[in-house]
């Protein structure tokens, strides 16, 4: 086994062995153990930071790829499907290091936060081994090799967000809202499930490398039809996990949850297993599945940055800006910016949980203050956690020298020269919402910072019923401090809670990713991420053929592959497609001119709409120009369509909630009214007619044995009689029933 295999095993392990040891003994440990969870922690990272360094900086190979497995069950020859065999393994590329290094580094830094951010809750150590099992379960889903293992750590990730959502279970909407997401990821997964069957009822393995060959080998026998459903299935675990719509209602609700819990599942963990799933299933999806899901990203962007510039609860504007920004990288694979979306998924990782620790820092020094409305004038009390929070805010908005502007519009850039290739038309919906989405992410991000940051402090302002705080409170520990505002002067949180700001907001930064602001291709990210063409390369290495799902021809219904390695779209923008390539489709040619094309167009408008949302945000609510409140006032439906994030909650609760209950009653009626009357219409039936039957059996049947028993009974009585055993007896009788005879005889002669 190579030394990486056993060193990314150890890492998955560690943070279970942390779960083990905090959810059994933290009540006999010191601190409740929170220093063996920080420091299992740690290891994690130096061992993965080590990994990273092995493949990514020293080997420095796209190409690299090292894999181990081993038979989990063997159930033999199973009649009517054959040699049935589960394996588990472990897979170590490119991708696998850096995501491995950011989840272990993510996680790290909750931890360290948590001890100063949960210091004092009553459940402190569980809490500790419920970070544990999640950091677990996602490393597990980054490591696998085939989709049953990936299966697996999948429904994991869902029970530890389960139970990080809902740790304050006291409260109703905890409650309430971990069942939501438990419930909703059930739906994708099911679909999720579902592909799975379908590939594996195809070729009898759940390895990726043997599902990519079969495939390069046109051994897929349904129709086209099938494959792209099996991808359009599969998919639907990622509109589950990465809360794409329609499934996108129970993120901000897991807002319930602990804020560092939130930038775990925000940045790291649960939303970013979807992204990455649909990334190690990319050569599997067809060009119709490919366009569906290009089209679900650009809605759910759209639809979250819509609600985002109305919500006033601080995690709240971040939670549907973590939606947005999934549908971006959602957006991305699906018009085959497959780099850029990877690309985007790490540096959002970093400046969202940047910004949920941030903000978990701001409610933390508010007393559990959570609406923005109350706030401002923090900079000058909270410095530090004020420029991370902006730089944090910059890199989300998409500004130059930041990360985030580097991968977005590597994505945009794509999306434009997606919709060239495919001929404009409706295809030019998918980058025109990517920049509008641009433009409210920088307005509902300005108006953010100003309201927290700037201005007069409106503690003062809130309306003294203090009924809207009680809501708001997620956060609510023991020893939190006063609930009450004015209780204590609102300071900078201590080093354990600012450290991982600062680190994050470095982490957010270009230079980190590329030594050209402008271009993100030059650094070592866009370069070092395995392509399709690599994926596949190393599963079918004769062939060297790259299944693509965008422009991969299809014969007879079979996806086949060419003898050509053919970039994707923002491939050929971003320096990914090497020079020599044969193109035997000439779309393909249009679609590398175009992606070439669209790079400096794509940062051109990217730039210009970041800045007219955030003039918008100073027009609105620096300057005044605007009042906001009278401008909400002009446009109320739109406002309360935004505000009530577009009755999704609610047409759900008259469909799909209501919509059940309604079939509930009617089952249970049916029940209760066909069902149990054929029950019990038939438990009548059978009574009477056993009644009748009794009747019969007791006086007839019962009769019939009676009288022959008494006529059996009489006779015997009347022989005994005759049985006297005296032979003068026998004689007489004989020589009486002789006379009789010949009495009867004579009398027939005479007559």
């Amino acid at each position: 086994m190579h030394s990486l295999i056993q060193l990314s095993i150890v890492v998955l392990l560690l943070p279970l062995l942390s779960f083990v040891i905090l959810i059994f003994f933290n009540r006999r440990l010191p601190r409740r153990g929170d220093f063996i969870g920080v420091g299992i922690l740690g290891t994690a990272f130096a061992l993965s930071a080590y990994i990273f360094w092995s493949v990514i900086v020293q080997t420095y190979d796209p190409a690299f790829r090292i894999a181990w497995d081993f038979t989990w069950i063997d159930l033999g020859n199973v009649p009517g499907v054959g040699p049935l065999k589960i394996k588990m393994g472990v897979v170590i590329d490119n991708l696998t290091s850096i995501m491995l290094a950011m989840v272990t580094l993510i996680s790290l830094l909750v931890h360290i936060y948590s001890t100063g951010y949960m210091k004092g809750d009553k459940n402190y150590g569980r809490y500790f081994a419920f970070l544990g099992i999640f950091t677990f379960s996602m490393l597990g889903i980054i490591l696998s090799d085939n989709l049953f293992s990936i299966y697996i750590f999948w429904e994991l990730v869902g029970l530890s967000s389960y139970l990080l959502i809902g740790f304050f279970f006291e409260k109703d909407s905890a409650a309430d809202a971990q069942k939501k997401a438990f419930l909703a990821n059930r739906v994708g997964d099911i679909g999720m499930w579902l592909g799975i069957l379908i590939l594996y009822s195809q070729f009898h393995t759940f390895s990726f490398e043997q599902i990519y060959a079969n495939l390069a080998a046109g051994n897929f026998a349904l129709s086209n039809g099938w494959l792209t459903a099996a991808g359009l299935l599969l998919f639907m675990g990622c509109v589950g996990k990465s809360a794409q719509f329609p499934l996108h209602v129970w993120l901000p609700d897991a807002m319930e949850g602990p804020t560092p819990v939130s930038a775990l599942i925000h940045a790291a963990t649960m939303v970013a297993a979807g992204v990455y799933f649909v990334a190690r299933i990319f050569v599997i999806l067809t060009p119709d599945a490919l366009h569906v899901i290009a089209f679900v990203g650009a809605c759910t962007a759209f639809m979250a940055a819509t609600i985002a510039i109305t919500q006033h609860d601080i995690k709240r504007v971040l939670a549907y800006s973590t939606v947005s920004q999934l549908g971006y990288m959602v957006l991305g694979l699906g018009v085959g910016a497959y780099s850029a979306s990877l690309f985007h998924l790490v540096t959002h990782a970093f400046f969202k949980a940047c910004l949920f620790l941030g903000s978990g820092a701001i409610i933390h020094a508010m007393h559990h203050e959570q609406d923005m409305r109350w706030m401002g004038s923090l900079w000058k009390k909270m410095p530090w956690t004020f420029v991370t929070f902006t730089i944090a805010t910059l890199a989300l908005a998409g500004l130059p020298l930041t990360s985030g502007f580097m991968s977005k519009d590597a994505i945009l850039a794509g999306a434009i020269g997606f919709a060239e290739a495919e001929g404009g038309g409706i295809y030019y919906l998918i980058p025109t919402l990517g920049f509008f989405c641009a433009m409210l992410t920088a307005f509902y991000m300005g108006r953010q910072i100003w309201l927290v940051f700037f201005g007069e402090s409106r503690t003062h302002l809130k309306p003294a019923d203090n009924h809207h705080q009680a809501h708001h409170a997620h956060d609510s520990h023991a020893t939190h401090g006063d609930a009450h505002h004015g209780a204590h002067e609102v300071h900078e949180v201590s080093w354990n809670m600012r450290a991982p700001l600062v680190i994050l907001a470095v982490l957010s930064l270009f230079a980190v990713y590329s030594p050209d602001p402008l271009d993100g291709a030059k650094g070592w990210f866009m370069k070092m991420i395995p392509t399709p063409a690599t994926v596949v390369g190393a599963a079918n290495p004769q062939k060297g053929a790259l299944l693509s799902g965008t422009v991969a021809p299809h014969i007879a219904g079979v996806l086949r592959t060419t003898e050509v390695d053919v970039p994707q779209p923002v491939a050929a923008a971003h320096g990914e497609a090497k020079g020599g390539h044969l193109y035997t489709d000439p779309r393909q040619a249009e679609i590398v001119h175009a992606g070439h094309a669209a790079h400096y167009t794509a940062i051109y408008i990217s730039i210009t709409m970041v800045l007219l949302g955030m003039c918008l945000a100073l027009v609105f609510y620096v300057f005044k120009i605007i009042d906001p409140e009278k401008t909400a006032r002009a446009i109320r439906p739109l406002y309360l369509f935004s505000l009530n994030k577009w009755y999704w909650d609610e047409i759900y609760e008259a469909t799909f909630i209501k919509g059940s209950m309604v079939l509930a009653r009617m089952l249970s009626w049916f029940d209760t009214n066909v069902v149990d009357g054929i029950v019990n219409g038939v438990a009548t039936l059978v009574r009477k007619f056993a009644f009748v039957n009794d009747g019969f059996d007791r006086h007839v049947v019962d009769g019939m044995v009676n009288f022959t028993a008494f006529t059996v009974n009489t006779t015997g009585a009347v022989l005994r009689k005759l049985q006297t055993g005296k032979v003068q007896t026998y004689v007489v009788m004989l020589m009486l029933v002789l006379f009789g005879y010949f009495v009867f005889y004579f009398t027939r002669l005479i007559y």
